[in-house]
């Protein structure tokens, strides 16, 4: 996926939205869709649904910018292609929905239930999406940059090659969700749960993860350069072949990791527990390894001159 390119649009787009002049609803598509339930392709812009039931509504392809769908339940409604751009879906239902290429550029989603919805290549660019729950949310592609999913529940979701990038995340629920090759660089994960996720080739240059649980954590060629991940758990993590350079590791713990083969050049693993660790073909040389546990249980001091200990 070509993220430079979507990210583009989804900026351009949102300078659009903002500038255009605020549109009024097509009055025939509303009474269409309250009496049929179904509106394809219509005009329902700037249109007030709150705490309507919209359960199964077919809207795919409708221009739903700026609409007010506050508390609306749209569970297993088709969205596919909609436009949501700047619109409020705080505490909407959309479980089981289809978002697929939705565009829900600063789109207000905050505790919205988003439970196993289709959102594959949607753009969520700048979304709000604060204590959303997306636990079994298909994400693939989708193009999150820069929105905020604090404390969400992301459980088990499929974020395959998703774009993150400088996405809020703190404290977020990740537990076995799949990011393999998704993009979440300059993405805040401080605190976040990652335990058994799936982040294989993905990019977390200069990431920040400190306090964050990634136990059991395939994190197998990832790229972590220049990233913050002080007092991280990361037992039983695969790190086999991955980037760690310039990486702060302080007081983390490594127990039985796999960091075989992974660069860690000029890394900062001081006051970490290593024991057990696999560190087959790592050059340890440049790393600070004060006060470190290492995989034979000894405690290095390596490093410790730089703190003048």
């Amino acid at each position: 996926m070509q993220w430079h390119k979507l990210m583009g649009f989804g900026i351009g787009l949102g300078f659009w939205a903002m500038a255009a002049p605020a549109q009024a609803y097509n009055d025939e598509h509303r009474q269409q869709l309250l009496e049929t339930n179904e509106c394809q392709n219509c005009d329902l812009s700037g249109i007030d649904l709150s705490g309507a039931d919209l359960q199964r509504a077919k809207l795919a392809g409708s221009n739903l910018i700026d609409a007010k769908l506050t508390g609306a339940d749209l569970d297993f409604a088709d969205l596919t292609g909609a436009n949501l751009t700047l619109a409020d879906l705080n505490n909407a239902k959309l479980e089981a929905s289809t978002l697929d290429q939705a565009i829900l550029l600063r789109a207000d989603l905050e505790n919205a239930k988003l439970k196993t919805a289709i959102l594959t290549r949607a753009i969520l660019t700048h979304a709000k999406l604060q204590g959303a729950n997306l636990n079994d949310a298909n994400l693939i592609e989708a193009e999150i940059s820069d929105a905020d999913l604090s404390n969400t529940k992301i459980r088990r979701a499929k974020l395959i090659e998703a774009n993150l990038r400088n996405t809020n995340l703190n404290n977020a629920d990740l537990r076995n969700s799949r990011l393999n090759q998704a993009n979440l660089s300059l993405a805040n994960l401080q605190v976040a749960d990652l335990s058994n996720a799936n982040l294989s080739h993905a990019d977390l240059t200069r990431a920040i993860l400190d306090e964050a649980t990634l136990q059991s954590t395939d994190l197998g060629a990832v790229t972590l350069r220049d990233a913050h991940m002080r007092e991280a758990t990361l037992r039983n993590a695969n790190l086999r072949q991955a980037n760690l350079r310039n990486i702060m590791l302080s007081n983390s713990d490594l127990r039985n990791a796999d960091l075989s083969y992974s660069d860690l050049r000029n890394a900062d693993l001081s006051d970490s527990d290593m024991r057990n660790a696999d560190i087959t073909g790592v050059e340890l040389d440049t790393v600070n390894l004060c006060n470190t546990k290492l995989p034979d249980k000894s405690v290095s001091d390596q490093g410790c001159h730089r703190r003048g200990e």
